[in-house]
């Protein structure tokens, strides 16, 4: 005789969950063993003076440019800030090609948005900049809203 509900035939498909419970343990261990070892960067480095993750993500970011594949990064400042809206604007206008790509994408309505974070640090830092700071604020922002006019898009 056969078998009238086909359910049972077919396998079991419905998603099982593994639980690996002691994972947060082995994750443990590996935080223990890493805080042992001493830092690369200072060979004569006691272990025991090692600060505890939570004092270290609390610290603020100095002028120290932190390494990244080879590469440094520049110290934060304004300058730094107003020229990655710049060149954000600047390629969202299509001025400047994405890596891999021979011509530059038009993004009217993200160019815009570079224009008006740049047009609203020039309200917010009214009179607490100094010359060379608000030139570059007051040309990169001009420059622009040139480009954005004369771009189709």
């Amino acid at each position: 005789m056969t078998n009238s509900d086909p359910k049972e035939n077919e396998p079991d498909e419905s998603p099982q969950i593994v639980v690996d419970s002691d994972w947060k343990e082995q994750v443990a261990k590996e935080k223990e063993a890493l805080a042992n070892q001493p830092d690369a960067d200072q060979p004569d480095a006691d272990p025991t003076d090692a600060a505890p993750s939570s004092e270290v993500a609390d610290e603020s970011t100095e002028a120290t440019p932190m390494p990244t594949g080879g590469a440094q990064l520049p110290p934060a400042s304004f300058e730094v800030l107003v020229s990655m809206l710049f060149t954000q604007g600047m390629s969202a206008l299509g001025q400047i090609p994405m890596p891999g790509q021979k011509e530059g994408h038009v993004d009217k309505a993200m160019a815009k948005h570079s224009i008006d974070t740049l047009e609203m640090l020039v309200g917010k830092t009214e009179g607490n900049l100094s010359e060379d700071e608000s030139k570059m604020l007051g040309e990169a922002t001009h420059a622009l809203r040139m480009a954005y006019v004369s771009t189709r898009g």
